[in-house]
């Protein structure tokens, strides 16, 4: 009886055991989302103050877009809660459009100019590149209409292109350039208007393709961060303190990065 005793305590140990690890799992993914959804609310809030302050320039002219159908629910992409998960947006298949290598290098090299999208994962740039499909306007179009609503990001290859707000013409862009990216992270009324001032020929993504290039590898980075959790707790809790700890340096880092990103 008393081997059975031992046996039963020694069960109820083990129990116990993984009891307080799946806890600690929890805590550790907790933890985890909370600082990723404040330096996402950090991040967005500095777009915003951004795309407000700076009246000239780059800034502005990358708010408008192209006229689309007009949506009423306002929502930051990487804000937007989803159902999918990493299994169902991994199968998600996303078209591609054939490019010369001069023009793939125009998009890249415009993406990394770009204050907004230049912190991307060259992974991320270089599947957009893939993805961004050919537009072209003729002389006196309207490209983008001050107050409408879409979900386009547009990088010009050929042309060039007037900005205006409220009539007043705030400047011109030329080749290389990235514009309305903040429609594909904000549902957003655009601010200005763009007229081609030639022929222009434009690259351009739409928000939906960019919102599953962004969270499947968002998922595919949770998963790993969630798999090496369970693996380290599992084997012991010894360097748990430790993995914490450079947990809230990096988190640290990226809050300290974010608050010293210009506000032009």
């Amino acid at each position: 009886m008393g081997t059975l005793r031992d046996l039963q305590y020694a069960l109820q140990q083990k129990i116990e055991e993984l009891r307080q690890r799946d806890a600690l799992i929890d805590e550790l993914e907790l933890e985890l989302d909370q600082k990723d959804e404040l330096i996402q609310n950090l991040q967005t809030e500095l777009d915003k103050y951004r795309s407000v302050l700076q009246p000239t320039g780059q800034s502005v002219s990358e708010q408008p877009e192209l006229a689309e159908q007009q949506r009423t629910k306002r929502q930051a992409i990487s804000a937007e809660p989803t159902a999918l998960d990493i299994k169902d947006i991994s199968h998600v298949t996303l078209t591609c459009y054939s490019k010369n290598e001069k023009s793939q290098e125009l998009i890249k090299a415009a993406i990394l100019d770009n204050d907004f999208m230049k912190n991307l994962e060259m992974s991320q740039i270089l599947e957009i590149v893939d993805c961004m499909y050919p537009v072209e306007y003729n002389q006196g179009s309207c490209i983008i209409k001050e107050g409408d609503i879409g979900s386009l990001v547009y990088v010009m290859e050929d042309g060039k292109v007037e900005v205006f707000k409220d009539d007043v013409k705030l400047c011109e862009m030329g080749p290389g350039k990235v514009f309305g990216e903040l429609a594909i992270l904000y549902n957003c009324t655009r601010t200005a208007t763009v007229k081609a001032l030639s022929h222009t020929r434009l690259w351009a993504v739409d928000r939906q393709c960019f919102q599953t290039i962004m969270m499947r590898t968002g998922l595919i980075k949770h998963a790993e961060y969630m798999h090496f959790l369970k693996r380290l707790v599992h084997q012991g809790t010894a360097e748990i303190p430790l993995v914490l700890e450079l947990l809230n340096k990096a988190f640290k880092y990226e809050i300290t990065c974010l608050m010293q990103i210009p506000r032009m």
